[in-house]
């Protein structure tokens, strides 16, 4: 059959891309460390501080990549394994990695003006938050802990985003109780946490493989490192509200659907639609084809469609459909702050006229729907938290079981089991009755080896968060024990996903369906066989070629993902 090409440009010019993005490091080497066995970094003007776990003993110095260091001045500490580091504005918190306690240094003095229980050993973060109160984490600990700046009492207890923190610094909010950054030595991360609802939201990539010291100030995160005695900063506003892109994979995607008769009568009209997909964050398409003759059209959520189809088919005769698709693929991950996300009114009527309405999968007004809504979201008013709360809920309560048939959200919630799909309608439906727009997206999926073989599929949610547009959330993926894990699946997806569909409920030429749909009528006696798969493979010839060099690399995320 003769092959046809749809222009790259169209599909280039119909996508529409809602993230401002970055990719590449985000942290640049500013200076090294005066000893090589530091723990804790504080930043004061151009001074830094830190301590030197062999020697005991406090630092002031200042440098810069080209100068090297200088240090300023010495105060011998009153512990003989300094483990953490902290600054008040007028006192220095040291921590004792062998001993419960946390010393108050007067630098300028050197005077150890209180010595504060801390209730527990192995401190290896300590950070002051706005009311003078100092968060602790400690290494293979699953809270993280707030006590009391008067007499060391545990005032509250968040969870830890993984087992391997390293350090920790607290970074204020303008609406809520503020952040904190922690440092990661196992996944060589740096996470940041809400401390008012305890939620890890995201996390960079850290620039040292052994980060012991982390500092916020005036928009500045600085990191050091044990291994290589090396600082690093970032800007937040490089990051900030923006997309990663990262871990490139240049690929082709071959979609591939057959309908065939067997048996003494006929299909009397065979219908295939593939869903045509287009440039959006984590893909860049450059050519798509499409074998055949077809009809290009649109659903009324915008999807690109393309349709086969066939009348009068006798025993053995077949529709045979093939679509292949070249781009490079991203894993994407975006670094949301909550407090700068707008409110219900910030989002478009368009928006909410489409993806804020019932279908038959989400029975918005189920009780089941509305009780949770009533427990888990309550008063909460920002989008962000609303929507995670929900993505949090609903992780913790379904299992995920292929078990056949896609049920409607109070049925999955209420059983406590689903498949991608099932995850996909209840967080929708959830995410609506509590205000927030959500659609789902379809996608073709790498399965383990870079070539690989997919009749499965995977399927997700997007929700709309003003002003970025919309985020991918993932519960199926989500579904981590360590809040390090769980929070990249809100708001990122792997490199492995060419994403087919976008759709906010029944289609009238996908249905519920996405990737690939099928309808057919028959006379007689007839047996349908209907087969449907798609395949990847990495192009050794990339368009996105460089002097000749593919830059591919891959985010090794394997996750469980099915219809």
């Amino acid at each position: 059959m003769k092959k046809i090409l749809v222009p790259f440009f169209l599909v280039f010019f119909l996508s529409s891309f809602a993230a401002e993005y970055f990719s590449g490091p985000v942290f640049k080497k500013t200076g090294y460390m005066p000893t090589g066995f530091t723990n804790g970094l504080v930043k004061i003007g151009k001074t830094f501080y830190t301590t030197d776990r062999h020697k005991d003993i406090l630092y002031s110095f200042s440098g810069s990549i080209n100068d090297g260091f200088k240090i300023k001045k010495t105060v011998q500490l009153p512990n003989y394994e300094p483990s953490a580091l902290d600054f008040d504005g007028k006192l220095f918190a040291v921590a004792d990695l062998q001993k419960e306690f946390i010393y108050l240094i007067d630098f300028k003095t050197g005077v150890c003006v209180k010595t504060l229980p801390a209730s527990m050993k192995r401190i290896t973060g300590v950070a002051f938050d706005k009311d003078g109160n100092i968060w602790v984490c400690r290494n293979r600990e699953k809270k993280i802990a707030k006590i009391s700046k008067n007499d060391g009492t545990v005032l509250k207890e968040i969870n830890s985003p993984f087992p391997t923190v390293s350090a920790m610094c607290y970074m204020p909010s303008k609406n809520r109780e503020g952040y904190l950054w922690v440092a990661d030595r196992g996944r060589d991360r740096i996470y940041l946490v809400d401390i008012q609802s305890g939620l890890t939201i995201f996390y960079l990539k850290s620039p040292v493989p052994y980060p012991t010291g982390i500092w916020y100030s005036e928009g500045k995160l600085y990191v050091s490192c044990y291994q290589k005695d090396e600082i690093y900063e970032a800007d937040i506003d490089s990051f900030k509200n923006k997309c990663e892109r990262f871990d490139i994979r240049d690929a082709k995607v071959s979609v591939f659907s057959t309908v065939e008769c067997m048996g003494t009568g006929e299909i009397v009209n065979a219908k295939v639609y593939i869903a045509v997909p287009e440039s959006r964050d984590n893909q860049v398409l450059k050519n798509i084809k499409l074998d055949g003759k077809y009809k290009i059209k649109r659903d009324r959520y915008g999807q690109k469609v393309a349709i086969y189809s066939a009348e009068n088919l006798k025993n053995g005769e077949k529709l045979n459909c093939k679509m292949e698709v070249e781009g490079r693929f991203f894993a994407i991950s975006y670094k949301i702050f909550p407090e700068e996300i707008g409110s219900e009114k910030d989002i478009p009527e368009k928006i909410k006229k489409e993806y804020l309405k019932d279908d038959e999968k989400y029975v918005l007004t189920s009780p089941v729907i509305q009780d949770v809504i009533k427990k888990v979201v309550g008063d909460e008013k920002n989008l962000y938290f609303k929507a995670r709360k929900l993505f949090e809920f609903l992780g913790n309560r379904i299992n995920y079981q292929m078990i056949g048939g896609w049920d409607i959200a109070p049925v999955v919630i209420s059983r406590g089991t689903g498949s991608c799909s099932e995850y996909t309608f209840s967080y929708i439906a959830l995410c609506r009755a509590a205000g927030i727009p959500a659609r789902y997206v379809g996608s073709v999926v790498v399965r383990g080896e870079d070539a690989s073989f997919d009749d499965v599929y995977h399927r997700w949610a997007e929700i709309y968060l003003p002003p970025l547009g919309w985020i991918p959330v993932d519960v199926n993926a989500g579904d981590e024990v360590w809040q390090g894990d769980k929070c990249y699946s809100f708001g990122g997806i792997a490199n492995r996903f060419l994403i087919t569909t976008v759709g906010g409920g029944n289609s009238e030429y996908l249905k519920w369906d996405y990737n690939v749909s099928v309808d057919y009528q028959t006379k007689g006696r007839v047996f349908v066989r209907v087969e449907s798969f798609a395949e990847w493979d990495v192009l050794r010839t990339s368009h996105f070629a460089e002097n000749g060099k593919i830059p591919v690399s891959f985010y090794n995320f394997e996750k469980k993902c099915c219809h």
